[in-house]
């Protein structure tokens, strides 16, 4: 495509080591790298991270190309690497991507902002036209300043249109965007609540939307949900509205629901046009009406719309994450088999890997514009590309191509076939192993993820690592670079599952984990975490393990210093163990306290079996204010003493006091690590926090059943749940063996249905309650959500008189954790 050498004149680069290297890729995160040899790796600055620190590790991968603002030291005189430098990488990386789309100018290319329906309507876009042209479109939701350029350098000479989504959060990043994908169509889906917080109001935020269109000849907006006052901003003859005004582009005229389905009627060009959209959710039947109005102005025929309609299928937003039998882990990526979509799924495979066998199961991969020897082609490279030890595929044309595939194959002409096989004797294949589960709609994969999930309870907790990552990179943004920073994964991760958020942090290169018991850390090492491990309440009976796994323990009296001294000493190991040493400046629960110290920094000194990794303490009130100044004496204390102990034993430690609620207050207190916990999980402790932090959680559950009761009659145990009218009345399955306490019946709390509350209504029993949904129009199955946003888990936790970490740990093993990524 291009040689070093092209790419260092189009960001005008000083550069150092070869350019005639011929570059294919761009990388901008060092764990998403497959093709070393024709990669460039580009290490991007911004407010939360700092891609520099991240080039150890993509030249650990292969990586000899580098674009950078700086050299680091250490690699500077190595002769077989090449590098970039520019003053802003970003800048670099948008330049590039801009030279690139120019090359593009005679193919026609569409850009889709809004706030809802971006990713939704561009894949349904590709899937009504993928017939037509040769698409090149946007991965999954990369709409970002580093999503943009990434998704236009995949750009080639084979497509004959580009579909581009792009998303801002604040004023000013648009045109910066349009610069980039230029196109020459829009679409503009809706304005929505989303980012509201970065722009004065909705005008300012649509009108910095509408800047993706400043060059478009055509922009087609569904003005269906806008208000008065913004279909004001769109006074443009190239503006081509959907809305039930008369002369508009496309006219609605009628929106009926029918079962499932949505029947839509419109006119058009002076003609009355009908289509079917298979979904009854407002959210959908508007973003396919959408798709509708893009295919009118491409001249495809509104009967052939009407036909193509009828095929839409679901788009799969992320990616699922479950735990299944035999030790096996699921990720479930249902209805996205293209190529795009398979890379990054075996990059999540491959984050996920705990040391079992990688199998992928794959149905067909359908209407791709490539012929089936050419694509199979594609997927069996990265099959072996991803080290795959066991490839299943399902569906006719992959069966054909079974010669391609050199691993461990088995191929089923059917999704029934491939279950029938399984449960007579194809158990050998599937245990202790990672599981990528990628097939198209008609394949019915759903049905192989009941086969193997562990657990079929209707009570999900869902989480959603996206925000975990959002949630670490905004106390990132908080310390300085040099700031380590350690992750608290106790108590199961605060109960989101601490091996899956372990192996998340892991792969965003936390520094250290802390679990409160040795046998976390024995579990999480079990399952291939490698990352420094500190145990907060070591006992006398688990220091072989902790010796045997390298967990670090907290020292908090002569007693467990004695101990776990000795444990060493029979171990005869070798080299000096790291242990921490905790300090108590207030808390009065563990930890040396002030006159102890001289003593311990003699006793210290004595012992060359341990080494002080380090010193810590714990604040007591870091969250509120009125102890400020109790807070500050604490800080005085620790500071004090932990001089006093490095200039006794001679060498520095790592020093942290800070929790959660003081990383935001307490700069000055940062020292060289700060400790991570429930923030990490999306509850903040001021307004600050709150407004940048994303709860991580979403419990939810089914209907069971629904009964009408009427008045004078009771629901539940000792006919607490008195009904004075008539009621509709649900029953859910969630009780306080889930979590679900007794406190929270008869109405102290209420669960979301259909975007409607509904109070509890009698006692709650031990695996279910009731719930009166006398206003909402729902059916048995229906999805209930009991908490998705903090404010939520805290009315959740004010009803149950406690706070979030209990609300949080105290949901149930037994309630299946699911985890998505997007």
């Amino acid at each position: 495509m291009y040689t070093l050498k092209d790419i260092a004149q189009f960001v005008d680069a000083k550069t150092q080591g070869s350019l005639d290297i011929e570059i294919n890729f761009l990388a901008t995160d060092s764990r998403l790298i497959t093709d070393t040899k024709h990669t460039v790796f580009i290490a991007l600055q911004t407010d939360k991270n700092d891609g520099h620190q991240y080039i150890k590790d993509a030249y650990n991968k292969g990586i000899r190309c580098f674009l950078v603002q700086h050299i680091p030291e250490s690699y500077s005189i190595q002769n077989d690497l090449s590098f970039l430098v520019v003053k802003n990488t970003m800048d670099a990386l948008h330049n590039l991507a801009k030279h690139h789309r120019l090359q593009f100018n005679a193919i026609p290319i569409i850009g889709i902002t809004g706030s809802n329906g971006k990713t939704i309507v561009k894949e349904w876009l590709y899937q009504l036209l993928k017939n037509d042209y040769n698409i090149s479109r946007s991965p999954k939701s990369y709409n970002s300043q580093i999503g943009v350029p990434l998704s236009v350098w995949q750009l080639n000479n084979k497509h004959s249109l580009g579909i581009f989504e792009a998303g801002i959060s604040k004023h000013n990043e648009m045109i910066l965007l349009e610069d980039i994908i230029k196109p020459t169509i829009g679409i503009l889906t809706s304005i929505g609540s989303a980012h509201d917080e970065g722009f004065v109001n909705s005008i300012q935020k649509l009108n910095e939307k509408l800047k993706l269109f400043c060059n478009c000849e055509t922009v087609i907006v569904n003005a269906l949900s806008l208000s008065a006052e913004q279909k004001e901003c769109l006074a443009y003859k190239k503006f081509l509205l959907i809305s039930n005004e008369p002369n508009s582009f496309l006219q609605i005229i009628q929106i009926k629901t029918l079962g499932i389905h949505t029947y839509v009627k419109a006119k058009w060009q002076e003609k009355i046009i009908d289509i079917t959209i298979p979904f009854s959710d407002s959210a959908s039947v508007e973003n396919a009406i959408t798709c509708w109005a893009t295919l009118l102005f491409l001249n495809i025929e509104p009967d052939e719309i009407a036909k193509r309609t009828l095929t839409l299928q679901p788009v799969a937003m992320r990616l699922e994450l479950k735990l299944g039998t035999n030790n096996c882990i699921l990720i479930n990526d249902f209805y996205n088999s293209d190529i795009n979509a398979l890379e990054i799924a075996l990059h999540h495979q491959n984050q996920q890997n705990r040391g079992g066998k990688k199998i992928v199961i794959l149905s067909d991969i359908e209407q791709t514009g490539k012929t089936n020897e050419e694509l199979y082609e594609i997927v069996s490279k990265l099959i072996h590309q991803f080290k795959v030890d066991v490839f299943v595929g399902i569906g006719h044309e992959i069966a054909q191509h079974k010669n391609l595939f050199n691993c461990e194959s088995f191929f089923f002409e059917t999704t029934d076939k491939f279950i029938a096989e399984q449960k007579k004797n194809f158990d050998l294949h599937f245990s202790n192993s990672i599981i990528l589960l990628k097939g198209a709609r008609r394949f019915e994969f759903e049905n192989i993820s009941k086969l193997f999930q562990q657990k079929s309870h209707d009570t999900v907790l869902e989480i959603n690592l996206n925000k975990l990552i959002q949630n670490i990179n905004f106390y990132r943004s908080q310390i300085q670079k040099s700031t380590k920073l350690m992750c608290m994964v106790k108590a199961t991760g605060y109960g989101s599952g601490s091996a899956e958020i372990a192996f998340t942090l892991q792969h965003h290169q936390v520094d250290y984990l802390a679990v409160a018991y040795a046998d976390e850390g024995v579990e999480l090492r079990k399952a291939g975490i490698h990352l420094p491990i500190m145990v907060m309440n070591p006992e006398e009976s688990s220091y072989q393990d902790m010796i045997d796994f390298r967990l670090e323990p907290e020292l908090f009296s002569f007693k467990v210093a004695k101990e776990f001294i000795q444990a060493l000493q029979i171990n005869a190991f070798s080299e000096p163990f790291p242990v921490h040493l905790k300090i108590d400046t207030g808390m009065h629960r563990l930890g040396f306290e002030e006159h102890e110290i001289d003593v311990l920094c003699s006793f210290i000194k004595s012992e060359t079996s341990i080494q002080i990794k380090s010193i810590f303490s714990h604040l007591v009130a870091s969250d509120n204010q009125d102890f400020d100044d109790f807070t500050n004496k604490q800080i005085e204390s620790f500071e004090y003493i932990t001089n006093q102990i490095e200039s006794a034993i001679g060498y520095s430690c790592i020093k942290h006091i800070c929790n959660s609620g003081a990383i935001t207050r307490f700069k000055n207190a940062h020292y060289n690590m700060v400790r991570l916990g429930i923030g990490m999980y999306g509850i903040g402790f001021n307004d600050f926090e709150k407004k940048n932090l994303e709860n991580i959680s979403v419990l939810k559950t089914k209907i069971s059943q629904i009964k009408t009761v009427k008045a004078g009659d009771t629901v539940g145990y000792n006919r607490s749940g008195k009904i004075d009218s008539t009621k509709r009345i649900a029953t859910i399955p969630i009780g306080y063996a889930d979590g679900f306490s007794r406190r929270l019946g008869n109405g102290n709390f209420e669960v979301i249905i259909k975007e409607k509350s509904c109070k509890t209504i009698g006692n709650i029993c031990m695996d279910m309650c009731m719930v009166d949904v006398s206003l909402v129009d729902c059916i048995e199955g229906d999805e209930v959500i009991v908490f998705e946003t903090n404010e939520q888990i805290l009315k959740l936790s004010k009803a149950m008189d406690t706070i979030p970490y209990e609300v949080l740990t105290g949901i149930s093993s037994r309630v299946k954790r699911v985890y998505v990524q997007e």
